[in-house]
């Protein structure tokens, strides 16, 4: 039983790896894994057993998801992305008190509010790099500086994979890569005209990517242990500003066919709004039934991990 909810929440998470600007971390935040997760990871060596047990079901359900819904979702965001991303801001709204909740028995201190303002300003300069970048990178020559350079870029990104709020696909965007490891290299997987090339990038950038989550990991779950306070409201501040950035993420259909190359809408907000009515209180109406779905089930997560507390 325990082994198949894993695998039903790995598959909410995966869902993270689809939607532009979402992030794996903070879905496993709301459904309750989040901490357990970093603790496996980080101690895979020390506890293989326990932890292959805990992360395996995880990661076939994120697997699966982005099998299965990698092409369903790409066709709703192509049609109407301010529906389908207004329903995730929704999600991600929904979740927030609870959060809140879990370290609002003492006063705030400053370190407190250091830590969210800190981690709020990354995502909005990651927004700003990204909204402000022109130039990108469509194929990387593979050369033994070039294969470390993708092994680090890969463990830059595993860092976003961990961290609540924080988007792989902005990081990426942001450092110039996203075309050429995700639209040109996972998104032509298996052509096989390019399989040797494929494999060239993803490989290193596999390797650096793991090895950055079971550091990263272990980092965080330190954090915890010793700024747990701290570390909760930097996790707010990823939380919230990434509500800014899935906004960021938001195109008008009517430029173009490809949801890459349609133009966002913040750059004619007014304007959208009045050509788009209905998609408008669409949105409005999707972003509440993501709030009170995230609301629903963070409640229950969050009540079920104070009741295994006190067991």
């Amino acid at each position: 039983m325990i082994f198949f909810e894993l695998i039903v929440k790995g598959f909410f998470i995966g869902i993270a790896f689809i939607i532009p600007g979402l992030s794996g971390g903070t879905l496993a935040i709301y459904l309750g894994v989040y901490e357990k997760l970093l603790h496996s990871i980080g101690n895979i060596f020390k506890e293989f057993k326990k932890s292959v047990k805990f992360l395996l079901p995880l990661f076939i359900g994120i697997a699966l998801s982005v099998v299965l819904l990698a092409k369903l979702f790409s066709i709703l965001i192509e049609w109407n992305s301010f529906i389908v991303l207004f329903f995730f801001i929704g999600l991600i709204i929904g979740g927030i008190k609870p959060i809140y909740d879990k370290v609002n028995d003492k006063p705030v201190n400053i370190s407190s509010i250091i830590s969210f303002v800190i981690s709020f300003a990354i995502i909005i300069l990651l927004i700003i790099g990204k909204t402000g970048s022109t130039t990108a990178i469509d194929y990387i020559s593979i050369d033994f500086l070039n294969i470390l350079l993708i092994f680090a870029i890969g463990m830059a990104a595993s860092m976003t994979m961990i961290v609540p709020g924080v988007s792989g696909s902005a990081l990426l965007l942001v450092l110039g890569y996203y075309t050429a490891i995700v639209s040109n290299v996972v998104g032509n997987l298996f052509d096989i005209s390019s399989l040797l090339y494929n494999i060239e990038v993803l490989l290193p950038f596999g390797l650096g990517a793991l090895v950055g989550v079971i550091i990263f990991s272990r980092v965080i779950e330190i954090c915890f242990k010793k700024f747990y306070k701290q570390t909760y409201y930097a996790i707010l501040g990823f939380i919230i500003a990434s509500i800014i950035a899935i906004f960021f993420e938001i195109r008008d259909p009517s430029t173009a066919v490809e949801f890459e190359s349609q133009i966002p809408i913040y750059q004619n907000l007014f304007t959208y709004i009045g050509d788009n009515i209905f998609s408008v209180l669409g949105g409005i109406v999707a972003a509440v039934a993501g709030f009170f779905t995230t609301k629903l089930i963070s409640k229950t997560e969050f009540k079920k991990q104070e009741g295994e507390k006190n067991e």
